[in-house]
């Protein structure tokens, strides 16, 4: 199996149309895959695949304190030792404000009546949605409040896998979060192949060279698409010189279109949507290039 991520260093670039496009194509070429959205802040990638969700499981990546309010003596040392503010008084009581507890542990140490337990909390949520297209989709989903993004991007690549062996899968395709930290960093680890997405604008070139520092810093071989490259051709122009000097392939250009607004409109991917458009075109190409690349050993 082959595992593709696609990221972009920042967000609006176009990375989920690429994503649900490169799905779309690769079903039609025949290929057995998985799909995995790991944008687990806002994920997106379920509003383009029309499907049923056949499983929805809660997942725990972190701890957090709780008090026995029977055997609290209220000696308030919890709250003198927590650096975040997260205990409070109230009346004669202490509480814990859920937001703001890092889980630390402190609390419980300096308790001296054992009043508080440190216990795994719900942080997000794993949906497994069958595709009418034929395909499954994971999509991960950090609740509101809570912390450990990484570790949920980690844990939906963890599900995508055991999915994608148990039907022997060709093609693990992944849509990554924006950004370069820690949530970017678990998408890509363990890939084939990393698709970074840019735009010709200063924002994205300046966000794109921090993601290839990272993906380049764990050796993954990766490639380039120039969304909307005809808005700005002497930043496209700079963005190409880039990717050949830090050692990257051109996979393509994709024009900018209004067909792709219609087809996010409609919930559904461009290709479906228009597959005779100017950005379906370019999609294309960019898929039989991407294949070629990694065939190749490129």
């Amino acid at each position: 199996m082959i595992e593709i991520v696609i990221v972009s260093g920042k967000g609006g670039t176009g990375k989920t149309t690429v994503a649900s496009s490169f799905a779309l194509l690769a079903k039609s070429k025949g290929y057995s895959l998985v799909v995995a959205d790991t944008d687990v802040d806002a994920p997106n990638l379920a509003l383009l695949v029309s499907g049923e969700i056949v499983n929805r499981k809660t997942v725990q990546v972190s701890e957090k304190a709780f008090i026995d309010r029977d055997a609290c003596v209220s000696c308030g040392k919890c709250m003198d030792v927590c650096k975040f503010d997260a205990v409070r008084r109230d009346g004669e009581d202490y509480i814990i404000n859920r937001l703001y507890c890092e889980g630390c542990g402190l609390c419980q140490v300096v308790c001296p009546a054992d009043a508080i337990e440190i216990k795994p909390v719900d942080n997000g949520e794993i949906t497994t949605l069958k595709a009418n297209d034929g395909f499954t989709l994971v999509t991960g989903h950090l609740m509101i409040g809570e912390t450990g993004s990484g570790k949920i991007v980690s844990e939906v690549k963890e599900e995508a896998r055991r999915l994608a062996a148990e039907v022997d899968a060709d093609l693990l395709v992944v849509d990554g979060p924006p950004g370069s930290g820690c949530a970017a960093i678990a998408s890509i680890s363990g890939a084939n192949y990393v698709v970074t997405v840019t735009e010709p604008t200063m924002a994205a070139r300046h966000d794109v060279d921090r993601m290839i520092s990272v993906v380049k810093h764990f050796g993954i071989p990766f490639g380039v698409v120039i969304n909307k490259h005809d808005i700005f051709p002497e930043m496209t122009s700079q963005l190409k010189e880039y990717t050949r000097e830090v050692g990257g392939v051109l996979l393509g250009e994709i024009p900018a279109d209004e067909n792709v607004v219609h087809a996010v409109v409609n919930n559904r991917s461009v290709v479906e949507y228009a597959p005779s458009s100017p950005a379906s075109k370019a999609l294309a190409k960019i898929f039989d290039a991407l294949i070629e690349t990694i065939n190749s050993g490129g």
